[in-house]
């Protein structure tokens, strides 16, 4: 899970993920693809608003490949969206986001700044850079390295 919680607020039921939707990395801001299922927020023309910040991932994230000490490979349940269901951190949670070995759910190259605000991006990843009408979902809190490998935000949504 690319997520650490430092001050959780709400989180929406769980939804599915929509079929033809990319994978969702947990801490992905999420829109609404239905009434019942959930997406990456892909939205370049950046008329919709987020619906919250992703609690699970939909990729399972494998221990290791198979050498002459493991038999097979084996794969990591935790913090998976077990039963294809997604939740939401919303209403002003406090998130440490990070590469867990599936990718960041922030743009790492970007430069954050303490108190300045953050995007969602039309690629579904987190973003500094302001532009186009790209909607602020939160503020920088604390980050570390360059590239970001770690990355706090109180967000908004």
């Amino acid at each position: 899970m690319a997520v650490r919680v430092i001050r959780e607020n709400n989180r929406t039921d769980g939804m599915k993920k929509q079929a033809a939707a990319p994978d969702i990395i947990a801490g992905m801001p999420l829109v609404l693809a239905s009434a019942s299922e959930v997406k990456p927020y892909d939205d370049a023309t950046f008329a919709d608003v987020p619906h919250g910040i992703a609690a699970q991932s939909t990729e399972l994230l494998p221990f290791a490949p198979a050498d002459g000490n493991a038999v097979g490979q084996g794969l990591n349940y935790t913090d998976f969206a077990r039963g294809g269901l997604v939740s939401a951190f919303c209403n002003g949670s406090e998130l440490e986001l990070y590469d867990d070995g599936r990718g960041a759910p922030y743009e790492a190259a970007d430069t954050y700044v303490l108190n300045r605000p953050v995007y969602a991006k039309e690629n579904g990843l987190i973003t500094s850079v302001v532009g186009g009408g790209r909607q602020k979902i939160g503020v920088v809190k604390d980050f570390e390295g360059s590239p970001v490998t770690r990355l706090r935000i109180k967000f908004d949504i």
